[in-house]
């Protein structure tokens, strides 16, 4: 099915009983602690997987209605979880915002506008590094990376999504 959307990943089972940690990405967390059904990649196909009940341990750990033990559990491990495109919230109707979940992606999708240049683009992905989070924008038909560090920020606006920068010069050229 085409009308599905990777959002994480198996890990190793939980336990006894069949329950399996899992590994979500943050913006798709809401989503799948809303879902009835799971889809697991096996064999290249997706297989759908009904969903008992999740616990929160420190992981996600899952227990679907037909894995009964941890043998079974074992042979969900590592494999791409998806959901259905239909059972994804849409961002301004979740309401988990996803900087609970995560607090360094709170500016994700905002656009980075520079002081003197004007617009750079929008931040596609934010990773946080040992020393700083570091956001990935679209510039100039390629990725660059800017330091998410507060002495950068002039403005926020939070209701257009709008970070406005006062970036060191040549930072756009690394």
């Amino acid at each position: 099915m085409k009308d599905q959307i990777q959002v994480g990943y198996t890990r190793k089972p939980f336990g006894v009983n069949g329950q399996l940690k899992l590994k979500i990405e943050p913006n798709f967390l809401e989503d799948v602690l809303n879902a009835e059904v799971l889809f697991i990649e096996i064999g290249g196909q997706k297989v759908p997987h009904f969903v008992a009940n999740f616990q929160d341990t420190g992981d996600l750990v899952v227990h679907f209605e037909d894995v009964a033990s941890k043998e079974q559990a074992a042979k969900l491990v590592s494999r791409p979880v998806y959901l259905r495109a239909a059972d994804i919230i849409p961002p301004e109707e979740k309401e988990i915002p996803l900087e609970t979940i995560e607090p360094h992606l709170k500016y994700l999708n905002y656009h980075i506008e520079d002081v003197e240049i004007g617009t750079i683009g929008q931040i596609v992905r934010i990773e946080v590094f040992p020393q700083q989070e570091m956001a990935f924008v679209a510039y100039d038909g390629r990725e660059v990376m800017i330091p998410l560090h507060p002495s950068f920020v002039v403005k926020t606006d939070t209701e257009k999504r709008i970070l406005t920068m006062e970036l060191p010069e040549g930072i756009l050229e690394i």
